[in-house]
């Protein structure tokens, strides 16, 4: 292990001569090998979700005890401050639908807002009880480390899932303003100025605030912040669930090396149950604090993937238009499909250790491993969404269902109204 560590660390037995200090920067390196923690993993990311407003919470530079939400804190003002910009532009759509009367490009406008209006509003409730359920997955994290170890390459898995949906999420909202541009370059607008791009896009915003320099930087604050707040909030759940998954999936590896070695002690299989019925308590503690944050990543999800087929059947001749298109409508299906896999890879993980207890040798056989298969037969170990729906694996294929089913209603529902109109 320790020559593992060295060798990862690009520091080699041989660059150092003096033994005393070889053995202290190996003693240092197996301190902070054991001392990993969720923790460790996840303080990236909630330092990077503060620019966002999400996860207001102090002290991230110290320990997990320090860790502490604070209403009389500039993250939380910060954070409420978005609130209430999200919040205005909201009144704007809310207005215009009371005036004018809504169509798919309003509400689509409006549920956009509106989503990371509420995504803000979970994280800081779920900001509140975040230290105690910190504490309590790290203390979690210490006692299997002790068995299991940490698990390999987690800091580099959620390192790469912010790179990847930050600059998914950036790259949807440049599309989003070039596919805008030349629509306006189109109907002939030969010197399309700053205010023509941001006060007509959207325009139930800027019908009720009159544009200005003013104004305009807080249109594309809310704008570039939404964009990124959806992305986060599916690399959260991604993320989290991953974290978890691995642990069952230990549990799985030291089963299939047990029947190996075909250990008889009790002890042994005690602890192995312990362990499971450690990580499915906290699997259903996870749960009650972001099953709401899961419900509203599939409605986005699901909602925008309907607008953006209903736009699919329309005429579409601008080139970056078909590639914005094209790109957000793959964008969305990689977001719903990936947070699909990644959260029923939690109930996948918390029923495989089936196959390796049910193949163990008769003299083996005992009241610890006939405990933990009962619990594992009767227990439902995964996520849900409020409770009113469970991720497995199986939801991908009940998305996809109801994605054809309401598309054709809102098909059927735009051409009565258009018959009706005619």
């Amino acid at each position: 292990m320790a020559g593992q560590l060295f060798w990862r660390n690009k520091i080699h037995p041989k660059t150092l001569k003096n033994p005393q200090a070889f053995q202290a920067i190996i003693q240092e390196k197996l301190r902070i090998y054991h001392e990993k923690s969720i923790y460790s993993s996840f303080r990236i990311f909630m330092r990077c979700s503060q620019v966002l407003g999400i996860l207001p919470l102090g002290n991230l530079s110290g320990s997990v005890e320090k860790l502490q939400f604070k209403w009389r804190s500039w993250r939380v003002i910060y954070s409420m401050f978005l609130m209430v910009l999200l919040g205005i532009a909201m009144v704007c759509c809310m207005v215009h639908w009371a005036v004018s009367g809504s169509s798919i490009n309003s509400l689509d406008t409006g549920v956009f807002y509106g989503g990371s209006l509420l995504t803000l509003i979970l994280y800081l409730r779920l900001a509140i009880s975040w230290p105690k359920l910190m504490k309590f997955w790290y203390s979690m994290d210490k006692m299997m480390n002790i068995n299991y170890g940490y698990p390999r390459r987690l800091d580099f898995t959620v390192r790469a899932f912010m790179v990847i949906f930050t600059v998914l999420g950036f790259a949807d909202y440049l599309l989003s303003v070039g596919s805008k541009y030349e629509e306006l370059l189109s109907r002939h607008y030969s010197n399309i100025s700053t205010e023509d791009l941001v006060a007509k896009s959207p325009q139930e915003l800027f019908k009720y605030i009159p544009y200005s320099t003013a104004t305009a930087p807080f249109f594309v604050i809310i704008t570039v912040h939404s964009h990124l707040t959806w992305a986060l909030n599916d690399m959260f759940i991604v993320v989290a669930s991953t974290a978890l998954a691995i642990r069952f999936r230990q549990i799985t590896q030291k089963l299939g090396q047990q029947n190996k070695q075909k250990i008889v002690s009790l002890v042994f299989w005690k602890g192995i149950r312990e362990d499971y019925d450690r990580l499915a308590t906290f699997c259903k503690e996870l749960d009650s604090h972001i099953s709401p944050i899961i419900l509203l990543s599939y409605f986005l999800n699901i909602f925008f993937l309907l607008i953006q087929l209903y736009h699919g059947l329309e005429s579409i001749s601008l080139t970056v238009r078909k590639v914005y298109f094209v790109f957000s409508f793959v964008y969305l299906i990689f977001k719903t499909t990936t947070v699909s896999l990644y959260a029923a890879w939690i109930n996948d993980e918390s029923k495989a250790p089936t196959n390796a207890l049910n193949s163990i040798d008769s003299s083996i056989y005992n009241v610890e491993i006939r405990r933990l298969l009962t619990q594992i037969s009767f227990d439902k170990t995964a996520l849900t969404g409020c409770k009113m729906f469970v991720v497995k694996r199986g939801i991908i294929l009940s998305v996809a269902s109801a994605i054809v089913t309401y598309e054709l209603v809102l098909i059927q529902f735009t051409q009565a109204n258009l018959y009706n109109y005619i």
